[in-house]
């Protein structure tokens, strides 16, 4: 009886932490696709600023004394920022794995905190972009 009590202890022991580290995983990779969710409808706006911004360009190429050509060398700038944002976004969800059950819990954290800085930078790329973005088309 005392073997059977003991056991349930341990059982007991086991599926709390399991469940504190399955908790931990599930929170930590709700984080991660808050900010993938985040930013992911950026990239419709990204294209769009990008497209406006060349039509900008084109239009205004047509009267050179209109455009400085630092200023449209800047806007080429910005539109490759841009696409380069929303290339950043595709790479990461391309490369973005679902987590095998099984898989020990050291691994799961690790690849989601690698998962989570680099959907940060993703998120700080686009932002940064669209802000550019938006001021040059703004001019």
């Amino acid at each position: 009886m005392k073997n059977f009590f003991y056991t349930v202890i341990i059982l007991s022991v086991v599926l709390t932490g399991c469940n504190k580290e399955k908790q931990l995983e599930e929170s930590l990779f709700k984080e991660v696709m808050d900010i993938h969710d985040e930013v992911m409808p950026q990239m419709g706006t990204l294209r769009n600023l990008s497209k406006s911004i060349q039509s900008n360009i084109d239009s205004l190429s047509a009267d050179s004394t209109s455009l400085k050509s630092n200023t449209k060398e800047e806007m080429k700038k910005t539109i490759e920022e841009l696409k380069k944002a929303n290339e950043l976004m595709m790479e990461w969800m391309h490369q973005f794995e679902q987590i095998e059950e099984g898989t020990p819990h050291g691994e799961v954290m690790r690849y989601l905190l690698e998962q989570k800085k680099l959907i940060e930078k993703v998120r700080e790329d686009m932002l940064k972009a669209k802000k550019k973005g938006e001021y040059y088309l703004n001019q």
